[in-house]
């Protein structure tokens, strides 16, 4: 579990109530579940928050910065929220959501292709979980999410969640590397590595963690990023996991994992009782072919599901 904007609310709302009983009254929860949740978000961040004392609570110097950045997240976050709410035309559209998954370009040309009349825009959430929400509140109409691991995606009654492929991770290294060569490439054998490694939410950095952790390291983690990880490896300032579908840019190596030891799935969503609802189904299997063709279009990855080896 890592930290969210819903934890940076809770925050929020006890150091401006100035006391656990005035939050949780504000909050609509009972004392000892806020203090539970309090606790809980403690544990996230690795220190304490705030100082209990019989006049109530005070950020303690940890709990001043994470509020200060708390208190200039979330009204960025709202303000994007109230942003793309209007961005729907008021004769119609399509709003999507997607978190960094290699099949987002297929996925708008199947769009445009059997949809033309619906304006396409789109929004990018490193959190699988909040594109599930933003479809069950009608923020957006559809999302495709990467969700990393064997985790089955937790969905409310009236979103639709159809799966388009599931497919393991390989490894990105500088072209120079010493395991650039090999056909495929053993994870203890990056147990040195510095790591490069996106801040996605949603418990994906837990399962890269336990991934390295059964294989007999801990992984050292030098730079925490969203973007330009490929740069950062062309640059030989580590490694990283990649979509097997990514091409493989000058200045980069990449390589199969052996033995498969993470998978990604790659899932399509959508509320059911959408007036686009039967044309999502016919989009879902659209976004399949599309998925199929990238692999196509990869002889590494192609070579990989046909021999086992790139």
């Amino acid at each position: 579990m890592e930290l969210q904007v819903r934890h940076l609310r809770v925050l929020v709302a006890i150091a401006r109530a100035g006391s656990l009983n005035r939050a949780a009254g504000e909050l609509r929860l009972a004392q000892p579940a806020l203090s539970h949740q309090l606790r809980r978000i403690e544990q996230m961040v690795g220190d304490r928050l705030f100082d209990r004392g019989t006049r109530g609570v005070r950020p303690t110097r940890i709990g001043k910065l994470v509020l200060a950045r708390a208190e200039a997240i979330i009204p960025a976050f709202d303000e994007l929220d109230r942003d793309f709410r209007r961005q729907q035309p008021p004769g119609g559209g399509l709003r999507i959501g997607w978190n960094d998954s290699g099949l987002v370009s297929g996925l708008f040309d199947c769009v445009e292709r059997l949809l033309p009349d619906q304006e396409l825009t789109s929004r990018a959430d490193l959190s699988h979980s909040r594109l599930v929400t933003q479809v069950a509140g009608g923020c957006i109409d559809l999302a495709l999410a990467m969700i990393c691991g064997p985790r089955t995606l937790a969905v409310p009654d009236g979103v639709r969640a159809e799966r388009v492929a599931t497919e393991p991770s390989f490894v990105a290294l500088p072209a120079g590397h010493r395991l650039a060569a090999s056909s495929a490439v053993d994870l203890a054998d990056l147990a040195r590595e510095r790591w490069i490694v996106s801040s996605c939410g949603d418990g994906c950095r837990i399962v890269f963690r336990e991934m390295c952790l059964a294989h007999g390291f801990t992984p050292r983690i030098a730079h925490d990023v969203d973007a330009l990880r490929h740069r950062l490896v062309s640059g030989a300032h580590g490694v990283c996991l990649v979509q097997p579908t990514t091409p493989e840019p000058p200045g980069m190596a990449i390589r199969p994992l052996a033995g498969d030891p993470m998978t990604v799935q790659h899932v399509l969503l959508w509320r059911a009782d959408h007036l686009l609802d039967d044309r999502f189904t016919e989009l879902h299997r659209a976004v399949t072919s599309a998925y199929r063709q990238l692999v196509a279009q990869n002889a590494r990855y192609r070579a990989w599901l046909d021999n086992g080896t790139a």
